[in-house]
C-alpha cells in the first residue's frame, strides 16, 4: 500500500513540475522599450530592443523574469513630410530566448503615428512657408509599457 501511495505521490509531483514548466499559448507579456524608439532613426527591417517589466508566472512560479530582453523587428517605416504628413513606425515579430535557448516568440504589434499638420494644406494658398510644415514622426517613448502574447506553448 505505501509503494502504492509512493508512486501515486510521485506521479503527481511529476506532472505539476511538468506543467509549471510550460508556458501556454496566450500568455501575457509586459514589455517597454529600451530606449525611445524614433522613426528618423531606424528602418524597416532593424532590430530594437525591449525589456520585459513584469514577471511572467505559470502555477504561482515564475517562468519569465523581469529585465528579460525582447527584440522586435521594425516592419513599417514611413517618414514624416512637407504639407503636414505625418510620419508613422510599426514594430513586430517580437522574439525572447527560453532559459533552454530556444525562441520564445510573442505576437502584438507596437504602432504610432505621428501628429498630423493637415491645416499647411489649406494655408498653403496664403502663405507658401506653410507649404513646409512637417508632420511629426511616429515615435515609441522609452516609458511606454505594450502588452504581447505567447504564439505558443513552450515547455521549458
Amino acid at each position: 500500500m505505501k509503494k502504492i501511495l509512493s508512486v501515486i505521490m510521485l506521479s503527481l509531483l511529476l506532472q505539476s513540475q511538468i506543467y509549471a514548466a510550460t508556458i501556454p499559448e496566450g500568455t501575457m507579456v509586459v514589455v517597454q522599450p529600451q530606449k525611445g524608439i524614433d522613426a528618423d532613426n531606424v528602418k524597416t527591417g532593424d532590430r530594437v530592443n525591449f525589456t520585459v517589466i513584469h514577471p511572467v508566472k505559470v502555477n504561482n512560479e515564475v517562468v519569465i523574469k523581469s529585465g528579460r530582453e525582447v527584440t522586435a523587428e521594425v516592419v513599417k517605416k514611413k517618414n514624416n513630410g512637407i504639407l503636414g504628413i505625418p510620419g508613422e513606425l510599426e514594430l513586430g515579430n517580437f522574439e525572447m530566448a527560453a532559459s533552454n535557448n530556444d525562441i520564445i516568440r510573442l505576437r502584438g504589434t507596437v504602432v504610432d503615428k505621428g501628429e498630423g499638420r493637415y491645416w499647411a494644406n489649406v494655408g498653403w494658398f496664403f502663405l507658401f512657408p506653410i507649404l513646409f510644415v512637417k508632420g511629426d514622426d511616429g515615435k515609441i517613448p522609452v516609458n511606454s509599457t505594450h502588452r504581447l502574447y505567447t504564439v505558443e506553448d513552450i515547455n521549458l
